[in-house]
């Protein structure tokens, strides 16, 4: 026994994940990893503390990077802020956390990627243009995390606008920890904006809000992103490519017929079944929103993975006992519905509307 334990230790990179903290106990698992240099063995989930009930056959993993995602670029953990408009979340200006700690996150985002999992992070296209080594210069590389700013740039750069009235330096200025901090982006006295130089004046200072001012972070960030991903890798996508193949397919909705197609059935359901029929007729009443917490809720995730789409997501239904008034309910890590066999497709569709709506977290639901 002690030595079957001790080779599947060797064989796989054990992540140990506390339920009660998720994203620390992640973080940690990641950063041992490193040191180990173990983080490129096929990764294996494991769950401590009391009342365990996870068993990684893979859709454990799913749903761990499902949640420890948006946990990362949560603006409490401090790393990263998030834009009010568009909800993406770039390196916080003026960050107090250890350059380190970026490390760690970026090989924990990489950790999912090298093991096929999306991982939940809202990083806008420049995250992945920078990882290829290409800085963001023009207003349509930040437009889909900063569009305001981006439209504001446009604006700069046309001829609609007397640059001399407005009175702009080469200065950059933002805000860290309720503190405004302005630096230079040249090195000689920071001249006015002109016309004659605007175009640089816009690529100036797209550079500044991107790399300049976040550099120890996101270099750190490469460094542990390059540790399971290096460069030669990276450099096979495009920033379209490695951006859905890290969060996946960010989809409004997904052919229902499909993942018909490629569901399983168990314990008394079959294609034919009542049931089973009153479901896919409900599903297809759906909204798109309706359709994607019903994803969410059966795998814990709502995109679709990068390669398959739709095809490529496990789909169980299962009965779950007879009619009864409780709630359907899942196993994410297996993506498997537990159905009961409701006595009509009105109480179903009331019963499966309320569940999707009001379910949402990590772990046996």
């Amino acid at each position: 026994m002690q030595y079957s334990l001790k080779r599947y230790v060797q064989l796989y990179f054990i992540l140990d994940v506390s339920r009660s903290d998720l994203l620390g106990s992640v973080l940690s698992g990641v950063r041992t990893g490193i040191i180990s240099n173990t983080l490129h063995k096929p990764l294996k989930v494991r769950f401590y503390g009391s009342g365990e009930d996870g068993v990684d056959h893979g859709g454990v993993q799913v749903e761990l990077f499902a949640n420890v995602g948006s946990k990362i670029c949560d603006p409490e953990f401090g790393m990263f802020a998030i834009d009010n408009e568009t909800q993406r979340a770039w390196f916080r200006q003026g960050c107090r956390d250890s350059v380190d700690r970026f490390e760690v996150v970026g090989s924990t985002v990489a950790l999912a990627v090298y093991n096929g999992c999306t991982i939940n992070v809202p990083f806008p296209k420049m995250m992945y243009m920078m990882l290829l080594g290409k800085k963001p210069q023009r207003p349509d590389d930040i437009e889909d995390i900063f569009p305001t700013l981006a439209a504001g740039l446009k604006a700069l750069l046309s001829d609609d606008i007397d640059v001399a009235d407005l009175g702009l330096t080469f200065d950059y200025t933002y805000t860290s920890f309720d503190s405004t901090v302005t630096v230079p982006m040249r090195s000689d006295p920071s001249p006015a904006v002109l016309e004659e130089n605007k175009r640089e004046y816009v690529t100036e200072y797209i550079e500044h809000m991107s790399y300049v001012t976040v550099a120890p972070f996101f270099d750190a960030f490469k460094r542990g992103w390059n540790k399971l991903m290096p460069d030669k890798l990276t450099q096979l996508f495009t920033p379209a490519e490695l951006m859905a193949l890290t969060q996946g397919q960010d989809v409004q909705d997904f052919d229902v017929d499909e993942l018909k197609r490629v569901t399983q059935y168990d314990d008394g359901y079959s294609p034919i079944h009542p049931v089973i029929e009153w479901f896919w007729q409900i599903v297809k009443s759906f909204t798109s929103k309706d359709r994607l917490q019903l994803l969410e809720f059966v795998t814990a995730c709502p995109r679709v993975p990068v390669v398959d789409g739709i095809s490529g997501v496990t789909f169980v239904i299962q009965r779950n006992g007879p009619d009864s008034d409780r709630l359907p309910t899942s196993l994410t890590c297996f993506g498997r519905l537990l159905l009961p066999e409701y006595r009509n497709k009105e109480k179903m569709e009331q019963m499966v509307r309320t569940a999707i709506a009001h379910s949402k977290g990590f772990g046996l639901v």
